[in-house]
């Protein structure tokens, strides 16, 4: 019976601590992903002054602007970039290709975690095989019994390893796509609406 991680790691040989490093890497991304993203926070907070502005209220504008000034977040400086090139004639496009950096860039740790995914099965899989391999390899030996014994808990362990790896990966990366569909979908409204103002101002 396994009872420490060392003694699992040791069953699921040579595999064992690459599966760890893949699980240590998903779970950073998925924490990198989690943290870096707060694109929909943001917009919702200066939602109410864009709201403002379309009803014609004068000091939304201004409050807006102060909000922006105060903020870190990139979108904060794209509000200013077209709150501040309101009579340009190409603001638009101009406008959707700094949005399109940031959709990109709300895609951080997404790769990671999509690879990740797809190699952690991967491995358990071919530690499958090594198993197996090694089962055959002992047939007519003295040792069989014990040999076949442990290239049958190698074919499970990497595979169970790998498995467990892969399922939360994907969860965590349809709830993500998910998620930054509905980011880009409310920046896209909002930058609409804000680009919108500018141009009837």
């Amino acid at each position: 019976m396994i009872t420490t991680l060392t003694q699992f790691l040791d069953a699921c040989h040579p595999f064992g601590y690459p599966l760890l490093a893949c699980s240590v890497i998903l779970l950073a991304a998925i924490l990198y992903h989690t943290f870096f993203t707060r694109s929909l926070r943001i917009l919702r907070k200066l939602a109410p002054n864009v709201q403002r502005m379309e009803q014609g209220i004068d000091s939304a504008e201004r409050a807006l602007r102060e909000q922006c000034m105060c903020s870190s977040h990139p979108l904060a400086d794209d509000i200013l970039f077209v709150m501040d090139h309101r009579g340009a004639d190409d603001l638009t496009t101009r406008t959707e290709a700094r949005l399109r950096l940031r959709v990109d860039a709300e895609r951080a740790g997404m790769a990671t975690i999509s690879l990740i995914t797809n190699i952690a099965p991967m491995l358990g899989i071919l530690g499958t095989a090594w198993g197996l391999v090694d089962i055959f390899g002992v047939f007519g030996t003295p040792e069989a019994q014990q040999g076949i014994a442990m290239g049958i808990s190698k074919a499970l362990y990497t595979t169970i390893f790998g498995l467990a790896i892969a399922v939360p990966g994907v969860i965590a990366q349809t709830f993500f796509e998910r998620g930054l569909e509905r980011r880009a979908a409310y920046t896209n409204e909002f930058f609409t609406r804000l680009l919108a103002l500018v141009h009837h101002s």
